[in-house]
C-alpha cells in the first residue's frame, strides 16, 4: 500500500466484524440513521446521516478506493460535505441503497460502531473499529462477546457489495450467518 492517499484523500483503516446480537449498553436515543446511496458505475457514495437525538443532518459525498491487491480494511477515502440542496441534486442519480442505524459502544478502550441494517438487510449486524495507524490496526485485541467473527477481508460485507444484493441474496447471506452450526 502506498504511503500517500492523495492530496485530498486519507487512509481509512478499519476492521469489520459480524455481530450476533445488539450489545448491552446501547442507548436507543443515541446514534445515527444513515442512508447510503452507492452511485452506479462509480466509486461514489452519497450519505445522509440524521442524529437519532435530533440535531443537524449531515450530507456527504465520498469516494473510496481499494488498494491493489484488494484489502478492504485499508482503503483511501475522500469526503465532501454537502448542503441539503447539493445532496438533493446528487440523490437523483441512479444508485443502490443501504439503510442502517449506527450506534457507538466502547469495549476494552476501543470504540465499536455497530450498524443495524434495515430493509432488504434486516437481521444483519456489523461492527467496525477504526485505527489511526497500520501498526495499531494489526495489533490483536480481545473481541466483545457479541462479536461472531471478523469479516474485514470478505468483500461480501463491504457497503457497496451489500447494497448490490437483491432481497433474496441478502436473505441467503443473513441466513448463512444466523443459522445454527450443523
Amino acid at each position: 500500500m502506498s504511503e500517500h492517499a492523495g492530496k485530498y484523500a486519507r487512509f481509512e483503516l478499519e476492521r469489520r466484524f459480524l455481530v450476533g446480537r445488539l450489545p448491552d449498553g446501547i442507548a436507543d436515543d443515541r446514534g445515527w440513521h444513515i442512508s447510503d446511496r452507492y452511485i452506479k458505475d462509480t466509486h461514489l457514495r452519497l450519505r445522509r446521516m440524521e442524529p437519532m437525538h435530533g440535531g443537524e443532518i449531515v450530507f456527504k459525498l465520498g469516494q473510496k478506493h481499494v488498494p491493489s491487491p484488494p484489502d478492504f480494511s485499508r482503503m483511501t477515502i475522500t469526503n465532501i460535505y454537502l448542503s441539503q440542496g447539493e445532496y438533493a441534486v446528487l440523490a437523483g442519480l441512479e444508485a443502490l441503497e443501504l439503510h442502517k442505524l449506527r450506534h457507538s459502544i466502547e469495549h476494552d478502550g476501543r470504540i465499536f460502531s455497530v450498524d443495524v441494517f434495515s430493509r432488504h438487510l434486516t437481521g444483519l449486524l456489523l461492527a467496525e473499529v477504526g485505527f489511526e495507524t497500520l501498526d495499531e490496526m494489526d495489533q490483536t485485541f480481545d473481541l466483545p462477546p457479541w462479536v461472531i467473527r471478523e469479516v474485514s477481508a470478505d468483500i461480501r460485507f463491504t457497503g457497496g457489495a451489500l447494497a448490490n444484493l437483491a432481497a433474496d441474496q441478502a436473505a441467503q447471506l443473513i441466513g448463512q450467518i444466523t443459522a445454527p452450526p450443523p
